[in-house]
């Protein structure tokens, strides 16, 4: 390698390590105080109801504002996005979370916290996830996008008991360390160079097809718009899990502890998956991956179903690793999707794309949580989870229906011709008197088509 070489490589790995720093801090920040606005709101008023409400108001603003962030993510430098999303984070802390803390203002304060701390950290994710193609060369975008969703589970993975642990000891200490760690990230993040996306020419801007840009993308590419809908469909399903872990905790009698061993096997779970995915990835086509890992969950929501739920010894086994299972199968999907977009994406309109996606996948999570109450009111724990193995078994088959190798065997079988006898030697052929004309070769088909788009219009 020369020294030009090894210098780029020394140039693009320093700037993923700051991306990657900032981004950990960024996540481990926002889950830590995260889990604490609830636990304060509780704390202040004694009311279940008002702690609801505030952690509502951290999720919902960030979920509508989805789309409008990917545009200010793509007509911005997301640089300059990050270091303002982390610099309004800390005011915000200081600003909001502070006098509540320390004045005894009124509660309606964390509820504008929540918001705002929400919105900030959904930009400044939104805007690393769209730096990346802009920082790592082309054939490394598979291995980064394996170490951000490595970064994400760990994240969710000490985030939690760091933010209840400091929590524990000082009610303030988690809004202490969201601060401290947004501005570690927003120094990381003035060390990153300038990006200048492409930007349309005056004339050529409209708010409200900009907006919906995102869509128009998922519409053209097959391929992300069926990953979206069963991103979408499985994380509502999943939280239906979710709930159904939490009623067997309860009817079981489990304690907390071990109830928090069993949640936190997602998280380690996908970190595992997180370090094979890259060796997996690479070595499949996008649409190839995503059908493995819609049977994957199948398979382990189905040894959910079938387990013996009144057997504690027994669950205690299959609820942790059928949620782990969850966590290193959404792993590989998650790498895969984000490894198509970084590849295939148009640059100018990743941030609208990635929000799009987040915006379906995240909307669904209270749909989810909502209909699994209803399902298990009506169907109970076993008909609820063979329901939803039900329906993610039928994306499966969908999927398994349209990847290109099944395709691509039918219709070889379809245009192979008909055997014909051969004369015996020595015989005339059947056309008499006609001189005989060379075989003609049967046209093979045309390659698989993969559902990624093969020249982009």
């Amino acid at each position: 390698m020369s020294t030009t070489d090894r210098g780029h490589a020394r140039g693009w790995r320093l700037h993923f390590g700051l991306l990657w720093a900032g981004g950990a801090l960024s996540s481990l920040g926002y889950i830590a105080l995260g889990l604490a606005f609830p636990l304060l709101a509780l704390h202040q008023t004694a009311s279940p109801v008002v702690a609801g409400c505030i952690a509502a108001t951290g999720m919902v603003p960030r979920t509508l504002l989805h789309i409008p962030i990917g545009l200010l993510v793509d007509r911005r430098d997301p640089r300059t996005v990050m270091i303002v999303s982390q610099a309004v984070r800390v005011v915000c802390v200081l600003g909001l979370v502070g006098p509540v803390l320390l004045l005894d203002a009124p509660v309606a304060l964390l509820g504008a916290a929540a918001a705002v701390h929400g919105v900030c950290a959904t930009c400044h994710s939104t805007a690393a996830t769209t730096a990346v193609p802009y920082l790592i060369p082309r054939e490394e975008l598979t291995g980064a996008a394996a170490k951000n969703e490595a970064r994400s589970h760990a994240a969710q993975l000490t985030g939690r008991p760091l933010g209840g642990g400091l929590y524990g000891l000082a009610h303030g200490l988690p809004a202490v360390c969201d601060a401290v760690v947004s501005a570690v990230s927003l120094i990381l993040a003035l060390r990153l160079p300038r990006i200048r996306p492409d930007r349309p020419a005056p004339g050529e801007t409209h708010l409200l097809r900009d907006l919906v840009q995102g869509f128009t993308q998922l519409r053209r590419d097959r391929f992300l718009l069926l990953t979206a809908v069963a991103g979408t469909v499985t994380n509502a399903l999943f939280q239906m899990i979710w709930l159904v872990i939490l009623m067997l905790a309860t009817q079981e009698g489990l304690s907390t502890l071990l109830l928090g061993v069993v949640l936190a096997a997602s998280g380690a779970g996908g970190l595992l998956g997180s370090l094979i995915a890259p060796y997996t990835v690479s070595r499949r086509s996008p649409v190839t991956m995503v059908t493995l890992c819609l049977w994957g969950w199948a398979a382990v929501t189905l040894l959910l179903a079938l387990t013996d739920h009144d057997n504690v010894a027994r669950l205690l086994v299959v609820l942790p690793l059928t949620w782990s299972g969850v966590g290193f199968v959404g792993a590989h999907i998650n790498v895969t999707v984000l490894t198509y977009h970084s590849k295939n994406v148009p640059t100018e309109v990743l941030g609208r794309v990635t929000s799009t996606l987040r915006f379906f996948t995240g909307a669904a999570l209270p749909v989810g949580v909502v209909a699994g109450g209803f399902l298990l009111d009506a169907l109970g724990v076993r008909g609820t989870t063979l329901a939803v193995t039900g329906v993610i078994a039928v994306l499966a088959v969908v999927f398994t229906a349209i990847t290109p190798p099944l395709p691509s065997l039918l219709r070889r079988l379809a245009r192979r011709p008909c055997p014909r006898a051969r004369p015996a030697p020595g015989t005339a052929s059947p056309r008499s008197g006609a001189a005989a004309r060379p075989a003609r070769a049967v046209p093979e088909p045309p390659p698989p088509r993969d559902l990624s788009p093969s020249g982009r219009e």
